[in-house]
């Protein structure tokens, strides 16, 4: 009979012997170490599923905080889960995920962020969410360095000026500057993908106006582009870094993930090519209401009418949602969510409801692959 529960100090070196086992092989370096805050007792909060002491199937949690305005949204992330060969098929997954999402809602976690897409999760009140514009940026043959202007790599001397950019995203994990510098180092998605990530920033008159984390493909990836997969400092300014350093590196195109909310950034690139994806991975909510009343700052700090919304959760997943002077309307789960989270989202709420434009609803998520990924 399996025991699940949260892991001890002493069963992260499993964990990550086993996550090593299922998802590394022998040209990358381990989990512990491009995941270091998954794989230490300090910071996560992951669970297991054991027998007879031996570790069979590991679901790495970790908690965070994600910065919406004013909002401060206490979020987890699930990743690096995996269950040992001989353990397959004995209903280890779904039991650890129940757990985990009992521990999410009881400490008091607004969402988990799931770093997969498959049925595990689709039937357990996981969806997708949010929407993100990929770019192909094409080189610019007539980009040049202004006077003054310098696209370098990011150094120990720019760690409080890129800090500082980064606070400056709307939506955004909300990370220390320790928090930043150990993420870069490890490489966590890098390391997934055996691509070499980078910071490089923008150099103004002494002044650091922009950076971007970007992924470089292998020598073995020839075909691949590179991936750019956050940023920050004004949109114009960011452009102009991705132009200097594909001139530098002499790269012909590369991929820009801008999620929906980032107008400005999209406005600069509308002359480039683009796809539509969601954001990656899947969302859970323990608490619609919860949820309502930490982003009451950011609707009313937006004007948004949403924020005079108010949310009862009903028996079997459905919600229903009151505004004055006009009907009451239940919708489910998964409706919900294109509401919350989908800008495109149309024919939701009755026609006696304000517009979507006045209700402003849609809630902004950063894109789950950066410098932070779990």
């Amino acid at each position: 009979m399996a025991t699940i529960r949260m892991l001890q100090a002493l069963d992260y070196d499993a964990a990550a012997r086993l996550s090593d086992d299922v998802f590394r092989n022998e040209k990358q370096m381990s989990m512990a170490h491009s995941f270091s805050y998954l794989f230490s007792p300090i910071t996560a909060h992951s669970f297991g599923a054991f027998e007879d002491g031996e570790l069979l199937a590991h679901m790495g949690l970790l908690p965070s905080v994600v910065r919406i305005g004013r909002s401060r949204l206490p979020v987890f992330s699930l990743g690096s889960v995996c269950t040992s060969e001989a353990a397959r098929g004995k209903g280890f997954g779904t039991d650890l995920l129940h757990k985990v999402q009992d521990h999410v809602a009881s400490t008091g976690g607004v969402m988990m962020f799931v770093s997969g897409g498959r049925s595990l999760y689709t039937r357990n009140r996981c969806y997708p969410f949010g929407q993100t514009q990929i770019y192909t940026v094409t080189a610019d043959a007539n980009v040049a360095e202004e006077s003054g202007v310098t696209a370098r790599v990011l150094t120990e001397n720019d760690c409080f000026a890129w800090y500082e950019l980064a606070q400056q995203r709307e939506a955004a994990f909300d990370l220390s500057l320790w928090d930043m510098h150990g993420l870069e180092h490890g490489g966590a998605f890098a390391s997934c993908v055996m691509m070499k990530p980078k910071v490089y920033v923008l150099e103004r008159n002494g002044h650091i106006t922009a950076y971007i984390y970007i992924l470089f493909p292998s020598a073995k990836q020839q075909d691949a582009a590179p991936r750019v997969y956050e940023y920050g400092g004004a949109a114009e300014e960011v452009a102009y870094l991705l132009q200097l350093v594909m001139k530098q590196k002499q790269i012909t195109a590369s991929q820009l993930y801008v999620p929906w909310q980032d107008t400005e950034v999209s406005t600069c690139l509308h002359g480039y090519s683009s796809e539509e994806e969601p954001n990656q991975g899947t969302l859970y909510v323990p608490s619609i209401e919860r949820l309502f009343r930490y982003m009451q700052n950011w609707w009313s700090d937006q004007g948004a009418l949403a924020a005079h919304i108010q949310v009862t959760e009903l028996e079997g997943g459905n919600v229903r949602l009151e505004y004055p002077d006009a009907a009451s309307v239940e919708l489910t789960e998964s409706q919900l969510f294109s509401l919350l989270f989908d800008p495109k989202a149309t024919d939701i709420l009755p026609p006696e409801w304000p517009s979507a434009e006045q209700l402003k609803i849609t809630i902004p998520l950063p894109y789950t692959i950066g410098l932070f990924y779990v």
